[in-house]
């Protein structure tokens, strides 16, 4: 319920407007002179102020000037008098939310304050929405600082621990029996999978940032294609999925950021193997396409329906992110492909494939057709 403090010294005017808005549904209080309404104002919490312009002593101008110093949220309506033009502006530029001329009408005079009190609830609102995205972009800030952080941290015991697998596998501190090569075998494994997850994340903290691309280089595509291909050879084993590389024809180069590329194609082909099913097949074609190389990565299996598409390319996002759901990860791989793809100034599109699978495809500017470097 809206509260208004009217100030008029016509004492037949003041009570009629206190009794009209009354009956409207405002808590509201009427004084006779500016002093009066400052004494009322300190006294009580308002949120509209209508003050005649023309009065003894202290003028509806002098009371606006004051009020909004003390109180600059406040709405004020000014009832001016002779209906000038002049009036009107010395109002307004005195700070007044809006004016309204003598003579009036009461349904002009409730419709002047109404607007002016919406206007005053949009001012609240929009303060309200910034502190609470401002409170979204730390709290957004402090997610990438953390991500970053316990990434990089991540990182180095990673390192260590690959370090010493290799020592102890490669005889280092004698010879092992098979279930503690087994055994050692099955750290690696873990060990990698979760070099994989702190990779994307810090490709996701660095794609957030406006880094994507941290710097253009001549970069072959058919080495990185055949690294992520060996790399997932033992994902394929277990999975029981062929992993096909159809080169149809020389790829030219292309200028982009290596470490974030190999990731790019890493991540749509172990999506492709990683939602596949046993016996099923991954097929990567790859092409010259006018000032563009494409690269088709589809599965046989594991179609997806459109309507979800959006979503997938979303972070931390899977079909199923249920804890019992058959294929791990973070749900960050195809956010990441996106986002460096958008950085190195490449096509990505997600749909169905022709044997019922999906097919994932990337168009790159080829060399001499640089994309934007972005830092």
């Amino acid at each position: 319920m809206p509260s208004l403090l009217i100030v008029d010294d016509d004492t037949g005017l003041l009570p009629t407007l206190v009794s009209a808005f009354g009956a409207q549904g405002y808590l509201v209080d009427g004084a006779k002179s500016g002093p009066e309404a400052l004494e009322k104002l300190e006294r009580g919490a308002f949120d509209a102020l209508l003050t005649d312009q023309v009065m003894p002593g202290m003028d509806g101008l002098a009371l606006l000037e004051r009020v909004r110093v003390r109180f600059p949220e406040m709405a004020i309506i000014v009832m001016t008098g002779g209906g000038t033009v002049e009036s009107a502006v010395r109002a307004l530029k005195g700070g007044a939310s809006d004016y309204v001329p003598k003579p009036f009408r009461l349904h002009e005079i409730f419709h002047v304050v109404e607007r002016s009190l919406d206007q005053l609830r949009l001012r609240r609102e929009n303060v309200q929405l910034g502190e609470i995205n401002r409170r979204l972009q730390e709290v957004d800030q402090l997610k990438s600082n953390l991500l970053s952080a316990v990434s990089h941290e991540f990182r180095t015991p990673l390192t260590i621990m690959h370090g010493w697998l290799d020592l102890l596998q490669a005889g280092g501190f004698g010879p092992l029996s098979p279930e503690q090569n087994e055994s050692l075998a099955a750290v690696r494994k873990s060990a990698v999978r979760l070099a994989r997850l702190i990779a994307n994340l810090l490709a996701f903290v660095e794609c957030e940032r406006g880094r994507g691309l941290r710097g253009a280089q001549v970069v072959s595509l058919e080495s990185l294609l055949h690294d992520a291909a060996a790399d997932l050879a033992q994902d394929c084993a277990e999975r029981k999925v062929t992993l096909r590389m159809e080169d149809g024809q020389k790829l030219p180069v292309v200028r982009g950021d290596e470490d974030h590329l190999r990731l790019l194609f890493f991540n749509l082909m172990e999506n492709a193997v990683k939602f596949n099913e046993p016996g099923g097949c991954v097929t990567v074609r790859s092409r010259r396409d006018g000032e563009f190389v494409e690269i088709r990565v589809s599965n046989s299996h594991g179609s997806i329906p459109p309507e979800i598409i959006p979503r997938l390319l979303q972070p931390f996002t899977q079909a199923d992110m249920g804890l019992s759901r058959p294929a791990g990860g973070l749900g960050l791989g195809l956010a990441v492909v996106r986002a460096i793809a958008g950085a190195h100034g490449a096509q990505f599109v997600l749909g169905a494939g022709e044997d019922g699978g999906t097919t994932a495809s990337i168009r790159l500017p080829a060399s001499g057709n640089d994309p934007e470097v972005r830092r």
